[in-house]
């Protein structure tokens, strides 16, 4: 990683007092953002099983890193191609956060998914091509479809002081909200899915493979 060492890094301290948690995302969704290293570092002496407020990371089509707050325990990775979210937290987490910006973060090549980035010879080597490619933000969401609108519903749910049901969905919504969340979530999936079917077809049956 390029670092840019004449700029200091964005710092941001975080209490949740219960309930507080994140859906799936990328530290750096794209320009104008130039985050490339997220550090995360908690501060927890009390924290258990079972009190919740891990940060779950998913390298693209790689099983998932659950990672407990732990008091002390420093957290690193790449900002722009590490998705990840932080469960709902039933106790009091506190954490910082540290963002490093890179040179060249959402370069044109990193941002644009283009026909020649789609010049695959194998759908093997189209999944290693997006697992270390920053280009992973463009399918991400399609590929993810479900994890994304349940992690959705799950953080609104725990905002609004309620635990989510089992299937994913939240109390405390009206049904307009709810309907308006998964409207807007299904648009954005559906304009990938146009563009790129045989892909994200092939990418979601390796997921569950």
């Amino acid at each position: 990683l390029s670092l840019q060492t004449n700029t200091p890094p964005a710092i941001k301290l975080q209490i949740n007092t219960g309930g507080g948690s994140f859906p799936w995302h990328f530290d750096n969704p794209g320009p104008p953002n130039q985050r490339i290293l997220t550090c995360v570092i908690y501060l927890n002496p009390n924290w258990k099983e079972g009190d919740g407020g891990e940060i779950v990371l998913c390298p693209f089509l790689s099983p998932k890193i659950v990672i407990p707050p732990l008091h002390g325990r420093a957290v690193f990775f790449v900002s722009d191609r590490i998705l990840h979210r932080v469960m709902p937290s039933k106790t009091r987490r506190v954490c910082f956060t540290m963002w490093c910006n890179g040179n060249g973060a959402n370069a044109t090549n990193d941002v644009v998914l283009s026909r020649d980035a789609l010049q695959f010879t194998s759908y093997d080597e189209a999944q290693s091509f997006f697992a270390k490619s920053p280009l992973q933000r463009v399918i991400s969401r399609a590929v993810y479809s479900e994890e994304y609108l349940e992690s959705l519903f799950e953080c609104l749910g725990s905002k609004n002081g309620m635990a989510g049901d089992g299937d994913g969905d939240a109390e405390g919504m009206t049904k307009e909200e709810k309907d308006l969340i998964i409207k807007q979530h299904d648009a954005s999936v559906l304009g990938i899915r146009k563009k790129l079917r045989p892909l994200i077809d092939e990418l979601r049956r390796r997921k569950y493979s």
